[in-house]
Formats: structure tokens, C-alpha cells, sequence
């Protein structure tokens, strides 16, 4: 467990650092989904760097007091965040093998984000055109969802849930488990982030005892172990995606040996569950 404790953050530091390189060896084909799929990989390496910035603790001067800060509580919240931008490029851009399933599964997540910005109320003329013209954008992505062939074996209800804006059908838990995590992270540990997350009765209960145990320490070492899998996971299927970034991996054996390391560690958790 020393051991394990020791290697954590050296680890996640490179396991950061290669998908960082992996990132900006570019694609060949720069098309729209490719640079969504780049986009959230950003936005997944950005709650990461940020993880890593809150580990080392926080001081920050207030008129009154100098404020020294152990954030569990964030880091816990964005390990979440991380998990989920993991999850959603497994569902969207990795996981699907067939035109039809990619095409899918692609205009649902780009159906439901126009949609959702079309609820905002708009504040000036341009946002009102622009409005109008993502509607006109809309409705094109809805009629090719339903000339799309899994679209159409879909229940009533189900197509229903996607044409108003709901991008995924399956829980995050299934999204996990589909991504080859064990049960232990997909479940277990997704509850204990939430916590992080919520302002439940249950949720603060569960902060007041880590501080009051003294356990900030472990739960950031826990949230980064979390880290240290899904970004493995994350390495490997962005890599897996875009050959430019598989050669950035197969050339690294050091990193390469790290990401399938990590990625065991998960694979081992269901024995302790079991």
C-alpha cells in the first residue's frame, strides 16, 4: 500500500502529460466530430490539471484570517465531472463501430446541445438570429434521426426522449460498465463522488466525517486513484481514435506500460467485491 501510495501521483502526472501530447499530435481529418471529440477531451484534461493543482492544498488570504484549504470536496466533484466527459466520449465517439450506430449517436449529442440552447431566453437581435438559425439546424439533425436505422428500432417512447433533446438512453452506470470498468467504480465509487456533488443531508453527513476523522488525505488519495484509471481509459481510447495520437502512445513504452497498468487496477476491483 506504501508502494501504491507512492507511485499515485508520479503516475498521474504522466498519465496527464501523455494524453496532453497525445492531444496536440492533431488528427488527418479535422472534420466537425473529430474536433468535438478533441474539444472534450480538453475540457476532460483541463478538470484533471485542476485535480492535480488542489491535491498540493490551497492558501488564500481573507481579511480576517489566512485560510489554508485541503479541497476534498472539489476534487472529489470534479473527479466526477471527469468521469462522466470520459464516459460520454466512450458513448458518443468511441464505442459505436457501424456508420449508422456513429451517425446516431453523434446527432443525438449534437441534436440535444442545440436544443437545450434554444430554452435560453435571448438578449439581443443576434442571439435571436442565431437561435433561428441552430432551429432551422435542429430540425434537419431530427429528420436525420429518423431516417436513421437505429433511430427507427427504437420504442415510440424512446424516440420520443431523443427528438426532445435526451442524447443518451442508457445510464451512466451501463455507459461504464460497456467502457469495461468494474462494478465497484461504475457504481460504489460514482455514489461516493456524487455525494461530493450534492447538498443532500446524506452528502454533507458524509463531509462532516471525513474532517472530523482527519480523513481529507485519504479521500483526495481515493479521488485520485479514480483519476489515474479514467484517465488511462481516456489515453486509450483517444489514442485508439486517432492514429496521429496511437503513434504519440505506441512510442512511449514507459507511458504505454502505465496506461494498461492503471487499467487493471480497475479490472482487479470486482475480485474485492465479490
Amino acid at each position: 500500500m506504501e508502494q501504491f501510495e507512492m507511485k499515485l501521483k508520479p503516475d498521474y502526472v504522466k498519465l496527464l502529460d501523455l494524453l496532453c501530447r497525445a492531444l496536440n499530435a492533431g488528427v488527418t481529418n479535422d472534420d466537425e466530430r473529430s474536433s468535438i471529440a478533441r474539444g472534450l477531451t480538453d475540457k476532460f484534461i483541463n478538470h484533471a490539471l485542476t485535480v492535480l493543482y488542489l491535491s498540493d492544498g490551497t492558501k488564500t488570504n481573507l481579511p480576517s484570517f489566512l485560510f489554508g484549504l485541503t479541497d476534498f470536496i472539489s476534487i472529489g466533484v470534479l473527479t466526477r465531472v471527469s468521469l462522466e466527459a470520459f464516459l460520454t466520449f466512450h458513448y458518443v465517439f468511441y464505442a459505436p463501430t457501424t456508420k449508422e450506430e456513429k451517425d446516431y449517436r453523434y446527432w443525438c449529442y449534437k441534436a440535444a446541445g442545440i436544443a437545450e440552447r434554444q430554452d435560453a431566453p435571448a438578449s439581443t437581435e443576434e442571439y435571436k438570429q442565431k437561435q433561428a438559425e441552430e432551429k432551422k439546424e435542429l430540425n434537419r439533425l431530427r429528420d436525420k434521426l429518423e431516417a436513421n436505422a437505429i433511430f427507427q428500432n427504437l420504442t415510440q417512447g424512446q424516440g420520443k426522449q431523443i427528438l426532445k433533446g435526451k442524447w443518451k438512453l442508457p445510464s451512466w452506470y451501463n455507459i461504464a460498465i460497456d467502457a469495461g470498468f468494474s462494478g465497484i467504480l461504475a457504481s460504489d465509487m460514482y455514489r461516493l463522488l456524487s455525494g461530493f456533488a450534492h447538498s443532500s443531508f446524506l452528502s454533507v453527513v458524509q463531509s462532516v466525517e471525513i474532517q472530523k476523522n482527519r480523513k481529507q488525505q485519504d479521500t483526495i488519495s481515493s479521488s485520485m486513484v479514480i483519476m489515474n484509471i479514467v484517465i488511462a481509459n481516456m489515453t486509450k481510447e483517444y489514442c485508439g481514435l486517432f492514429s496521429k495520437a496511437q503513434d504519440v502512445l505506441s512510442k512511449d513504452y514507459d507511458g504505454s506500460y502505465i496506461v494498461d497498468w492503471w487499467i487493471q487496477v480497475d479490472r482487479h476491483l470486482n475480485k474485492f467485491r465479490k
